[in-house]
């Protein structure tokens, strides 16, 4: 029975034939592309004419995967044909390595094709099948990233070799450069990856065996694991992002570059909360009709019973109480604590948080009703000290 690993690489070769051979056809002069035989016949060295002939060959066999071995077994003497032909023929020595059940001859031979070229689709195709079969995932990161860079619309073809890759532990070190995100491929599949649940936590050990990645990766990052409820992880990697020091809970400002754990702002027409000249005090405007979280943050939590200081300047004083603090376990649909806001600085005894919450949720909650006046103003930082 053959394993995942197998069976992905060899649906990944069938796709790629079958990409290789539309390039091949595209290429070709029209004779050349829509009769091979007739064209090999009136000009016996039309290499890439006897080429695309035992690639129509191969193909023709091949409806899954049981059938690309003996199909390009089939397809072996016209492949030789072709290479005679022409020995700078890419596809037609792809198709010999296909066909050869020897591991030490088919490296041979693709050792030799690569030499002379290291663009094809299909030939690459097989190098990266090579390449996993022997778990060399340094040099399948640099296949792909030379394949990538070359056909970059075969992103779906190749991505699941690299998410295969990603789930074996033993491939982490050799995958470190896929954090760099330097070339287009590599920001797409970081983004295909954090939503990926069977990757996400090998994902974040890549991560924290690197020194320093882009703000834009960790964040992803972190918003990926914290969705997939993998919290304690999505933590140590924002440890890693913000320098290693643990979040301040004692005051909390009202920095929000790493959400959840720092601040997530709400950002819409009529319902918005934004920092000013100082981290130390957001603006929120909550226009009439719009209602919601308009700033939240997730924190260790506190040991003990604790209270939160809350300090501001809203306004129609009439609406303050539509303002509330909601406290919850992350994941949960019901706060734990709610408190509307009361006129000036104010303290919210909390009390402990259940000790099944190894973090909290701490949100300010505002709602203006339809036809009433927008609630607007500002909010000092948040100050959390133990009862």
């Amino acid at each position: 029975m053959q394993s995942r690993a197998a069976r992905l690489t060899i649906s990944i070769v069938i796709g790629l034939v079958a990409a290789g051979f539309l390039a091949l056809q595209s290429a070709s002069s029209v004779l050349t592309r829509k009769q091979p035989e007739i064209a090999v016949q009136l000009m016996a060295l039309n290499g890439l004419a006897a080429e695309q002939l035992a690639v129509r060959k191969f193909m023709t066999g091949v409806k899954d995967a049981d059938d690309v071995v003996p199909s390009a077994a089939a397809a072996s003497e016209a492949a030789k044909v072709a290479f005679s032909r022409d020995p700078l023929s890419p596809k037609s020595l792809a198709v010999l390595a296909i066909a050869e059940t020897d591991a030490a001859k088919k490296r041979e031979i693709l050792a030799s094709a690569s030499i002379i070229n290291r663009r094809d689709l299909l030939l690459q195709g097989l190098v990266l099948e090579d390449l996993i079969a022997r778990q060399d995932y340094a040099a399948t990161l640099q296949t792909l990233d030379m394949m990538l860079r070359v056909h970059p619309e075969q992103k779906s073809s190749l991505f699941p070799v690299l998410m295969q890759a990603l789930s074996q532990k033993e491939a982490l070190p050799a995958l470190s450069g896929l954090l760099d995100t330097t070339s287009e491929w590599q920001s797409d599949f970081f983004k295909a990856a954090v939503r990926e649940p069977d990757v996400l936590v090998n994902l974040a050990e890549l991560r924290l065996q690197r020194g320093d990645v882009g703000a834009d990766v960790d964040s992803r990052l972190i918003g990926g694991l914290f969705k997939a409820g993998a919290v304690g992880k999505a933590y140590e990697v924002y440890l890693a992002a913000s320098g290693g020091k643990a979040a301040q809970t004692s005051q909390l400002d009202w920095t929000s570059q790493f959400a959840p754990f720092d601040w997530k702002l709400a950002d819409d027409a009529g319902f918005r909360a934004q920092t000013g000249a100082s981290p130390d005090v957001i603006e929120i405007f909550v226009r009439g009709g719009k209602g919601g979280a308009v700033a939240e943050r997730t924190i260790p939590r506190p040991a003990g019973s604790f209270s939160v200081l809350i300090d501001h300047k809203l306004t129609p004083p009439d609406k303050v109480s539509d303002v509330k603090l909601q406290v919850s376990c992350p994941g949960a649909e019901t706060p734990f604590y709610e408190e509307p806001f009361r006129q000036g600085p104010s303290n919210y005894g909390v009390g402990s948080a259940p000790q099944t919450c190894e973090f909290i949720n701490i949100a300010i909650h505002a709602r203006a009703w339809t036809g009433s006046s927008a609630i607007r103003g500002t909010i000092q930082k948040l100050k959390i000290s133990g009862q």
